[in-house]
């Protein structure tokens, strides 16, 4: 039975989140992945930004945003109610669409769940809330396979040992060869992140949403994977699609996990296209960007791997 909870009072902000906002018209929020930044959208905001306001965020420990509050339980809801508080101080009461990708993702399904009437559509490249996995089958393979990389990441990151965390992090998602392919740039950012990471780990393993909880997501949802991508990611798919028999699904063929970064043209295609069916109108613009300046996220003038 599907029971209509009210949504719970907001989490204190700890500070504004930095986002690039970028057009005008319908609102769409993109959230990165763990280790990425705003900058992983850059091509869709682009895309969209002729026909829609584009707010591309940077989460806690990551860009230009502040450090994950130290008081802060690890929990999906740090990020999620940070960016819930700024819409609503910036004075928005209009509806949003939510990117993300990964752990961006599942941030994504929290503001959606803490804010079903806000949220105009889902569209999401595998989502890694770990809790649905382990809430429903703790002994399964895929759910053992990523608590053991979670566990060697946080104890490396204790250690002191974050180019290796990175590395073991970088490659199981990307693939052995995945860190050797980065710029040196692109691996000292992913280092300087990787703090945050076992915080992320411990909020997606506490995601543990239920059928009825889950039952509260009656927007439209598409939910993109990659036909390579791993096996925690692809028993999430599953269970989503069981559980939310609205959802549409979409295979990217010869892509992994890291889908929007190694096969963007694919992924936002896919994206554009679900935001069209819901709304949007999501014509492809030049590849010249216009301008727009970094600014704290507010929807009004006040105001890389996992």
């Amino acid at each position: 039975m599907h029971i209509a909870l009210p949504p719970p009072p907001l989490q204190r902000a700890c500070g504004p989140l930095f986002t690039r906002r970028q057009g005008a018209g319908d609102a769409v929020i993109c959230l990165h992945s763990s280790t990425g930044s705003h900058a992983q959208w850059r091509s869709l905001s682009t895309q969209l930004s002729d026909d829609c306001e584009v707010f591309a965020a940077d989460l806690h420990g990551h860009g230009h945003s502040p450090a994950w509050p130290m008081a802060a339980a690890n929990s999906l809801d740090v990020d999620a109610d940070a960016l819930l508080q700024q819409w609503r101080n910036g004075g928005a009461d209009r509806g949003v669409h939510l990117v993300g990708h990964s752990y961006g993702a599942a941030v994504a399904m929290q503001m959606a769940l803490r804010r079903p009437h806000l949220v105009r559509s889902l569209t999401l490249y595998e989502p890694v809330p770990f809790g649905v996995i382990g809430s429903r089958a703790p002994d399964d393979a895929a759910y053992g396979e990523i608590l053991e990389i979670a566990e060697s990441v946080a104890w490396l990151v204790r250690q002191g040992d974050l180019e290796r965390a990175a590395r073991i992090f970088v490659a199981y998602w990307g693939g052995s060869a995945a860190w050797t392919a980065m710029s040196e740039s692109q691996r000292a950012a992913v280092v300087a992140r990787i703090v945050t990471v076992p915080r992320h780990f411990e909020a997606l393993f506490g995601a543990t949403w239920s059928t009825p909880m889950l039952a509260r997501l009656t927007m439209p949802i598409l939910l993109i994977q990659g036909r390579q991508t791993r096996a925690p990611a692809q028993r999430i798919a599953s269970i989503l699609s069981d559980t939310l028999p609205h959802l549409q699904r979409r295979v990217i063929e010869g892509a992994g996990h890291l889908g929007p970064l190694t096969h963007a043209a694919s992924v936002n295609t896919a994206i554009l296209g679900h935001l069209a069916d819901h709304g949007l109108r999501c014509g492809f613009v030049s590849a010249t960007p216009p301008r727009a300046r970094p600014m704290a996220y507010a929807p009004s003038a006040a105001g890389r791997i996992g």
